[in-house]
């Protein structure tokens, strides 16, 4: 909403607070139906200067990595996440070096370093 719209609100809360503080002055038998009438326009004014805030932006999750190691050589290849990846889970790909079995040793988050973005 723009600045049209909390003008607009701020108007109607004071008038609404102006017609409340009339009906509470006055003593005659309309000073209750007044009231109500004050407190609902500033109710609607306040809606009004609160309406249209932005919520804050959720970030999304960062990304997850799979950690697939070789049982017979040195061979690690880290690759996407992939969903029913587990810990120690036998993967059907054999290892490019040796042909042998290779098992998943790591699932991790991928976390950016806040202090080296600071650093430079």
């Amino acid at each position: 909403m723009g600045i049209a719209g909390k003008l607009l609100g701020l108007v109607f809360a004071v008038s609404g607070f102006l017609i409340l503080w009339w009906g509470m002055g006055t003593n005659d038998a309309l000073s209750l139906l007044y009231s109500f009438i004050g407190m609902f326009v500033m109710a609607m004014g306040f809606a009004l200067l609160t309406s249209g805030r932005q919520q804050k932006e959720e970030k999304p999750p960062p990304p997850t990595v799979t950690e697939i190691r070789c049982s017979s050589c040195d061979f690690k290849e880290i690759r996407d996440f992939q969903k029913g990846d587990y810990v120690l889970k036998a993967v059907e790909a054999t290892c490019p070096k040796c042909q042998g079995a290779m098992t998943i040793e790591g699932v991790y988050m991928v976390r950016e370093d806040t202090e080296d973005k600071d650093r430079i």
